[in-house]
């Protein structure tokens, strides 16, 4: 039997309406997820305090006492002070810390039996993750503004030009969606908190420290500005000074930006298989 042009625009229009119906669904699972995150993250002084204290104690003591003593900086980027050459980097580590307590809800959540709870409600599943991940990048981004007030109280200053200040806005959520990825892949592996944190442990910590965080890669020992061109944080920190800061640029933002965005690809990727992998594969 021959098919009407009738019934073929019928074929088409129904498809299109459940597409359409699907990404709603998306759309309210993500926000219904995103705001309970928050709302809890609203009344956690702990997790805001936790987030915080580490890279608000690394620029009072080690930028103000310490700024004098390093010495190189002035040299290499005249326009900046030491509080601006560093608040990047800090930055950078409080939007790490936040992707890693965004992995640690979903895993919370995942042990505790909640990720089932949410897999039978009609949402996609996707819905779920990218719940968590959208959350995890407001909690960085709210924390990130509170170090560069911080930053600015202190004397950094930072660049009025609107398009690079947005550039540099645009660098810190391409780098924390990478590492909010690598969060939640391990979280989805991980059989305990225990083992989450080992996991995870690796991406603090060393994660500034072998970088151009706190001072130039000219500066550093060879084996160590090896190891700094291998971390994503260090591109990251070159754009970002640069942008926000107006430093002198390192390595380029022409290589900067195709790294990172390599980064946050491989990051969401290995995040997304993982989870998927959690929620269809019995424990």
């Amino acid at each position: 039997m021959a098919v009407t042009v009738e019934q073929r625009l019928d074929t088409i229009n129904g498809l299109a309406g459940k597409r359409s119906e699907t990404w709603r669904e998306l759309a309210g699972g993500v926000y219904t997820l995103w705001r309970k995150h928050m709302k809890k993250f609203r009344r956690s002084v702990m997790e805001i305090g936790g987030t915080l204290f580490t890279p608000i104690l690394w620029m009072l003591l080690f930028g103000l006492s310490m700024g004098g003593m390093v010495k190189g900086i002035s040299d290499f980027t005249p326009s900046v002070n030491y509080i601006a050459y560093i608040t990047p980097g800090l930055m950078l580590l409080t939007c790490l810390t936040a992707a890693i307590l965004g992995g640690t809800t979903l895993l919370m959540e995942r042990t505790t039996g909640i990720i089932k709870e949410y897999l039978i409600a009609p949402v996609p599943r996707l819905a779920v993750l990218l719940g968590t991940m959208s959350s995890s990048l407001t909690k960085a981004f709210l924390q990130a503004l509170v170090i560069i007030v911080l930053g600015l109280l202190l004397g950094s200053g930072l660049n009025l030009n609107p398009l690079e200040f947005v550039g540099g806005l645009l660098v810190l959520l391409v780098y924390t969606l990478g590492f909010v990825g690598i969060a939640s892949a391990a979280a989805s592996k991980a059989r305990g908190m225990e083992s989450y944190h080992t996991l995870i442990g690796v991406l603090n910590l060393p994660v500034l420290f072998l970088s151009n965080a706190l001072y130039p890669l000219e500066k550093m020992p060879v084996v160590l500005a090896v190891l700094a061109y291998l971390n994503p944080t260090t591109y990251a920190i070159d754009a970002i000074r640069g942008l926000f800061y107006g430093a002198t640029i390192e390595i380029g933002l022409w290589i900067d930006i195709p790294v990172l965005l390599a980064f946050m690809v491989l990051g969401l990727w290995y995040g997304f298989r993982a989870f998927q992998k959690s929620v269809t594969t019995p424990n």
